[in-house]
C-alpha cells in the first residue's frame, strides 16, 4: 500500500487498540490536576519516545499545565523541530532537581529502561505517576491491554500504582499510536505540530520493523506486518489529515539528515563484515567492539550515526542470510564504564534469549520488543563485558 503520493492518498493501518474512554479520562483527569508535569523518556531516547513526549508536551501546555521533558541523549531527535521545549538531560537529574506535581512516563514501563539517577527521581513522585507504553516486558502484567506495570512497585520504597494510572497496549506498533488513541478517546483535536510529532514517532518505530518504508513523500506500508495481530486500526487518519507537503518534507529531511555519513563513518560501515563473528551453530552473528578500539572511539562511540550504521548492519545481516536467526552488537558506550547491547532476531527470539540469560543473571538490564531489544551493564572490569557477550552467545546456542 502506498500513501501520501501526489495523485491519491490512502490511510495506512497502524496498529493500536481503541483506548477505552474511562481509561483515557482517568489519566487525563489525573494529569489536569497537576500544575506542572515531568515527562520522562526512556534511556537512549529515540524518535518514538521523544515524539510521544513532544505531543503530550503540546497538549498539556494547551491545558495551562507547565511540562518539562527529561531525555537520555537523543538530541538529534529534537534539535530540528522549530517548536521550543523545556528539556533537561537525564545525566543532569539529581537530588536537587526541582520536582513537578506529576511524573509521566512515555514508551517505557520497566524500571530497567530508566537510568539509575532518573529511576530514583521517579520514585520520589510516590503515586503521582502515570504513563503509556507498548512494550511487553517480563516484569509488566500485560494479559489485558490496560493492565498496570508492576516493575516500579517491586523497588524498595516505591508505592504500588493504581492499575488505571498506567495504560499498556502491547499490540501497538509504536507508543505514538497509543498517544493518538488517547487523544481520540478524550476528544482532543490534534494540532499540526502534534500531528508532525505523532507521525515522526510512528514512522521511525515502524520502519525499524519493516512495516513502513518511504521514498520521497511516498510511504509504503507492508500490510502483512501491519496487520499481524489482526486488530489493526487506522490511527493515522486524523494525523495525516493535518499534514501538508511542507510538513512531510520537513519530517523526511530530518530523517535523511540523520543518516548522512562521513567518509570515516562509511569506512567503518564497510569494515563491519570483517568484525563479524558467529556462534558455533551459525544461527547468530555478532560483533563485540573492544573498549580500546581506536576506530570506534574516534567516531564518538554510540553517537546517532554509529547507531544507524549498527542498526542497518543488523537488518542487512538478518535479511541476507536464511540460516541466521539473530544478529547482535556489543559496544562500549559514550558513558564511562557503560557497555551496551542491541539484538535483532526473527520471531520472538530476542525475548527468549534475554529471558534465558536472566535465569542465571537475574540483574541483567535488557528489554524492549520481542524481536529487538537493547541492554547495558555498568562495570569497571572489562572482563565482565566479555563475560556478558559470552552469556548471549551461550544462550543463542541453546535457544536458536
Amino acid at each position: 500500500m502506498i500513501i501520501n503520493n501526489f495523485k491519491q492518498t490512502y490511510q495506512p493501518n497502524f496498529t493500536a487498540n481503541v483506548m477505552p474512554k474511562n481509561c483515557a479520562e482517568h489519566i487525563n483527569n489525573k494529569l489536569k490536576q497537576a500544575k506542572t508535569v515531568d515527562i520522562f523518556c526512556h534511556t537512549s531516547s529515540d524518535e518514538d519516545t521523544f515524539n510521544s513526549a513532544k505531543a503530550m508536551y503540546s497538549y498539556l501546555s494547551s491545558e495551562g499545565i507547565k511540562p518539562r521533558i527529561i531525555v537520555s541523549g537523543g538530541k538529534e531527535c529534537y534539535d530540528y523541530d522549530t517548536s521550543k521545549y523545556n528539556i533537561i538531560q537525564a545525566s543532569d537529574v539529581n537530588d536537587k532537581t526541582e520536582k513537578a506535581d506529576m511524573a509521566f512516563c512515555v514508551d517505557f514501563s520497566s524500571s530497567t529502561r530508566a537510568v539509575p539517577n532518573v529511576l530514583k527521581y521517579i520514585q520520589s513522585y510516590g503515586k503521582n505517576i502515570v504513563g503509556f507504553d507498548h512494550h511487553n516486558d517480563k516484569d509488566v502484567i500485560t494479559t489485558d491491554y490496560n493492565k498496570i506495570t508492576t516493575s516500579y512497585a517491586k523497588i524498595q520504597d516505591m508505592p504500588k500504582l493504581d492499575e488505571k494510572d498506567y495504560y499498556i497496549d502491547s499490540s501497538a506498533k509504536s507508543n505514538c499510536a497509543i498517544i493518538s488513541r488517547f487523544f481520540d478517546a478524550i476528544g482532543h483535536k490534534i494540532t499540526r505540530n502534534e500531528a508532525k510529532s505523532l507521525f515522526a514517532g510512528m514512522y521511525d518505530d515502524m520502519s525499524k520493523d519493516g512495516i513502513v518504508t518511504h521514498k520521497g513523500l511516498n510511504v509504503t506500508v507492508n500490510d502483512l506486518k501491519a496487520n499481524d495481530n489482526g486488530n489493526t486500526k487506522e490511527v493515522m487518519k486524523s494525523v495525516l489529515g493535518k499534514l501538508n507537503i511542507l510538513d512531510k518534507l520537513e519530517i523526511f529531511k530530518h530523517f535523511l539528515d540523520k543518516t548522512k555519513l562521513t567518509p570515516q563513518e562509511e569506512a567503518f560501515k564497510k569494515g563491519l563484515d570483517n568484525r563479524t563473528r558467529y556462534t558455533q551453530n551459525g544461527k547468530m552473528a555478532y560483533i563485540a567492539i573492544k573498549p580500546d578500539d581506536n576506530e570506534w572511539n574516534s567516531l564518538g562511540k554510540d553517537c546517532e550515526h554509529t547507531k544507524i550504521i549498527l542498526g542497518d548492519y543488523r537488518k542487512k545481516m538478518l535479511s541476507g542470510n536464511k540460516n541466521l536467526k539473530a544478529v547482535a552488537v556489543f559496544y562500549p558506550s559514550s558513558e564511562n564504564n557503560v557497555y551496551k547491547m542491541s539484538i535483532l532476531t526473527k520471531e520472538d527470539y530476542a525475548k527468549q534469549i534475554i529471558d534465558d540469560i536472566k535465569k542465571t543473571v537475574p540483574d541483567l538490564t535488557a528489554g524492549g520488543h520481542e524481536n529487538r531489544s537493547g541492554g547495558s551493564i555498568v562495570t569497571e572490569n572489562t572482563d565482565k563485558y566479555f563475560e556478558w557477550v559470552n552469556h548471549f552467545t551461550s544462550s543463542a546456542e541453546k535457544i536458536l
